[in-house]
């Protein structure tokens, strides 16, 4: 098949969204599909344009049997809500107009958030009758409000309508816990969800399993440091064992990168630091350079839905993890046994479960082992062979009807 698939976010930007497309666009073209990506050209998620890119329009790039249409975006380090809609509203414009120019597709995939990309890709495969799939990795628009993103109430009821057009429009919406499942069917009023969730990198799981850094005890935390993931109560844990041999190793960035340095000078935190981020290719490396991994998410009722894909990959490393992250992760944390779990924002109760972790090393090996055994049957690889089929039976569909 010849399948378009639409993300915003694409390799080489560094963050779960790229790391899931990526592997389901590389995955596809393994099992002898032809990918055509549309995404937007490389800034992601400082706001401004990495090096070498935003002279151009559209920059494409072939290799082998896959394409990418970067499409320069309308980006700014400042994320007011005009601004955040002039960026999304850029890229959505951008990907109609490829996507109405690329040549034939079979079927045609996009992903979200945010939404307006997803809606260009929707628009796009109706006027060319083409089968579309949407993928849901978080609940949009109900997520940006919850974060303070969007908070117009027109616009948000805009996005609303806009939630319920693109759901009836798709041939199945994949999503990535079993409540986004329930969500989607709810809004759409049928079923049409599928649940794909994120899963770990095949690669992590073919690593070495090397033993935990024994120069004393580093807790590590690698991903985006945005509003959603409640870092704050890693530094709030780090003040209460300052000078008992525990560090808190931080490595990413986000609108928030600032604040958190901020107030890690502010409070003297001299065992925590701040790391830039690395390529996934170096991902497994700093992971296990960790004694135990760190996934928090912001206390919010509705990112208790959520289940962070650094879960999967803290697991896939065999490290133990320590889930602040709501009822999702925590039940997934329980369920297979690889770790402990306190509230989210709680750091007074991370600091503890840090201690009792560090005082014992025979159980925070037994916790990461089990992990390990566990992220198999979450390999990425298996997900791709799921949505080939998926993709497939919805090609067939439309050309029967």
């Amino acid at each position: 098949m010849r399948i378009g698939l639409v993300s915003q976010y694409f390799a080489p930007e560094i963050g779960a969204t790229q790391n899931r497309m990526a592997a389901f666009a590389a995955g596809l073209v393994d099992r002898g599909h032809e990918v055509v990506v549309v995404c937007e050209q490389p800034n992601h998620p400082g706001g401004v344009f990495h090096p070498g890119w935003g002279r151009r329009p559209l920059v494409s790039e072939r290799n082998g049997r896959m394409t990418v249409h970067r499409l320069w975006v309308a980006t700014s380090p400042n994320k007011t809500t005009a601004r955040r809609l002039a960026f999304y509203g850029s890229f959505a414009a951008g990907a109609l107009a490829a996507l109405i120019a690329i040549p034939r597709l079979d079927v045609l995939m996009a992903t979200s958030p945010p939404l307006p990309g997803a809606w260009a890709a929707a628009s796009a495969a109706r006027l060319r009758r083409i089968p579309f799939v949407l993928d849901v990795r978080d609940l949009w628009p109900a997520a940006a409000s919850a974060l303070g993103e969007v908070s117009n109430p027109r616009i948000l009821r805009l996005l609303e309508h806009g939630e319920r057009w693109i759901y009836a429009r798709s041939e199945r919406v994949t999503a990535t816990t079993r409540p986004f499942c329930r969500h989607v069917d709810q809004v759409a009023h049928t079923e049409v969800s599928v649940h794909l969730p994120n899963g770990a990198l095949d690669s992590l799981l073919t690593l070495p399993d090397l033993p935990p850094p024994a120069d004393g005890f580093v807790v590590g935390y690698a991903g985006n440091f945005g509003i959603a993931q409640g870092l704050g109560i890693a530094l709030d844990a780090a003040e209460r064992l300052r000078g008992r041999g525990v560090r808190f190793r931080l490595m990413g960035d986000g609108p928030l990168a600032g604040s958190l340095r901020d107030e890690i000078d502010r409070r003297g935190l001299d065992n925590v630091a701040l790391e830039r981020p690395v390529p996934v290719a170096d991902i497994g490396a700093f992971l296990q350079a960790c004694n135990v991994l760190l996934i928090p998410l912001r206390d919010h009722p509705l990112l208790g839905d959520f289940i962070p894909s650094k879960l999967y990959d803290a697991m896939a490393v065999g490290r133990p993890v320590i889930s602040a992250a709501g009822r999702e992760a925590a039940e997934l944390v329980e369920e297979t046994g690889c770790g402990v779990v306190v509230a989210p924002g709680d750091g007074p109760t991370l600091a503890e479960a840090v201690s009792s972790l560090a005082r014992d090393p025979q159980r925070a090996q037994a916790l990461g082992a089990a992990g390990r055994q566990a992220a198999a049957g979450f390999a990425r690889s298996r997900q791709v062979e799921r949505l080939e089929e998926l993709l497939t039976a919805a090609a067939i569909s439309r050309q029967r009807s």
